[in-house]
């Protein structure tokens, strides 16, 4: 039993790593064409923020009391800033794309700028990723995201061709101008009885900026939570931003 557990780790490790380097509903209708309407009137009027300013708009303890925030490694070479780029097209399907760069906190699009981090509290975490667009950009990730649940529910992709099955779209979140979560699983180990850990994702578009939160659950069967608190905390820090920037 020792040697699953561990096993178990390990492979949920290995895919946020992989990940690094590279509730099921539909939200009401009236709702979403009111946030579709307010989007279409912002796109052109999008600011986006700075590979500084998303750095310093981060969640710290003083947003979110008890927050850990951790970089994923070092510098603009490294995979803790600046580390987004537009998403190759190695997904079979291809209409999976978005769905595949979104969970790698990546999209299509050339990013201004990016910061990646772990965040949350002590074993209540996700891995959080800020990324600031050009002008209408950040609305079109939302809305090729949202096109592609509709369709995909299982991909490879990467050089490895990781397996990813049951793609299934979640509730829109509240937060942000317009926003889209879903869930799927990682296949780990082939076979009837392999190894699928559940995976989380939500992305959230703030103006011209989104923030991408993904969570892994080390445990088959148990549905991978991302934090609300941090969601929540995260969401106020960005406004602000935007709200700050001319």
């Amino acid at each position: 039993m020792r040697k699953v557990i561990g096993r178990r780790h390990l492979a949920a490790m290995a895919l946020m790593a992989v990940g690094l380097t590279a509730c099921s509903g539909g939200h009401d209708s009236g709702v979403q064409a009111a946030k579709t309407a307010v989007s279409r009137g912002t796109e052109q009027s999008a600011r986006a923020l700075s590979q500084q300013q998303l750095e310093g708009a981060v969640v710290d303890a003083h947003d979110l009391p008890g927050v850990q925030v951790e970089e994923i490694g070092a510098g603009s070479k490294g995979v803790g800033n600046g580390v987004i780029h537009a998403a190759r097209r190695n997904t079979d399907p291809s209409l999976c794309t978005p769905v595949s760069a979104a969970v790698d906190g990546a999209s299509r699009y050339t990013p201004v700028g990016s910061v990646q981090r772990i965040a949350g509290r002590k074993g209540h975490s996700a891995i959080l990723t800020l990324v600031s667009y050009h002008s209408a950009d950040a609305a079109r990730v939302i809305s090729e995201l949202r096109t592609a649940l509709k369709s995909c529910k299982q991909y490879t992709a990467g050089p490895m061709k990781a397996t990813y099955e049951d793609v299934e779209a979640a509730n829109d979140p509240a937060q942000g101008d317009d926003g889209v979560a879903f869930r799927l699983k990682a296949t780990m180990e082939p076979g009837k009885d392999g190894l699928k850990l559940p995976i989380s994702v939500i992305a959230i578009r703030h103006d011209s900026t989104l923030a991408i939160y993904k969570a892994t659950s080390e445990t088959p069967g148990t549905s991978a939570h991302i934090p609300s608190d941090l969601v929540n905390a995260q969401s106020k820090v960005l406004d602000a931003a935007v709200q700050a920037t001319p």
